[in-house]
């Protein structure tokens, strides 16, 4: 595809050199423009000096990479140099990024798509990297040397919106263990996720690895409390059961 002005197909002597401006506009259009972040929330972006000059936002394209100033802890906008602020949205378009997806200090690309918040336009934010948005949620179950009894060892907070992918099982020697999975929101989990799908277990082994099936459900929202309840064991006295999730 070929840029906007064709220097070969010039034949005039008095075009005017603001052609080398309009492909050099384009030329920056196809890459991602290096700003300044300021605010927490609210977040405005100055380009770069000596970056083409944003007056609207076209679709797709350019892209703004900037680096966190502060931590979100609540919704969150995003105005380029001033042309208006606009939600922005998790990688896959569909929620808009929250408390503690924007992280101090990490690096993002916000990439503007008209077609969101009902035709008013925003930014798909993701952060610079490979499979950043997988994560592994971890509970280690100790029996202090001793072997592990059944029942609630235990819960943690989960503070962002997540898939489950896998469950991962390891412990310290060869044996047998099942554990279920409760779960909650802003309440004490008492209601098992798993229901009569396949616990994360080992059967007389060390480490064990599998996808959720026959589970009530996969999904974890903001604010849930998780619990983790030995539901059989037989000879181990310390284990670490993984989830492995993708934040939505």
């Amino acid at each position: 595809m070929p840029l906007p002005v064709i220097f070969g197909a010039i034949t005039a002597a008095t075009d005017p050199l603001s052609l080398l401006d309009t492909n050099y506009n384009a030329v920056a259009a196809l890459g991602s423009i290096p700003c300044t972040a300021t605010g927490q929330n609210t977040i405005a972006l100055a380009p770069g000096t000596n970056t083409p000059t944003i007056s609207s936002y076209p679709d797709l394209a350019p892209s703004f990479v900037f680096a966190a100033a502060q931590t979100s802890n609540g919704a969150v906008t995003i105005n380029v140099n001033g042309v208006g602020a606009r939600n922005a949205y998790k990688w896959n378009g569909a929620q808009q990024c929250g408390a503690g997806d924007i992280v101090a200090g990490s690096v993002y690309r916000a990439t503007p798509l008209l077609a969101l918040n009902g035709g008013v336009g925003g930014f798909v934010v993701d952060s610079i990297g490979v499979n950043n948005n997988q994560l592994a949620i971890e509970f280690v179950i100790d029996g202090g040397g001793s072997a592990i009894t059944t029942g609630n060892k235990g819960q943690i907070y989960i503070p962002f919106a997540c898939f489950i992918n896998a469950w991962q099982i390891i412990a310290d020697q060869s044996g047998s263990i099942a554990v279920d999975i409760l779960r909650a929101n802003l309440a004490v989990p008492i209601t098992s996720i798993v229901g009569a799908g396949n616990k994360p277990a080992l059967t007389a082994q060390q480490i064990a690895v599998a996808t959720p099936s026959g589970w009530t459900s996969v999904a974890f929202a903001v604010d849930d409390f998780i619990a983790f309840s030995v539901a059989s064991v037989a000879t181990v006295t310390r284990v670490t059961v993984s989830l492995r999730v993708s934040k939505i």
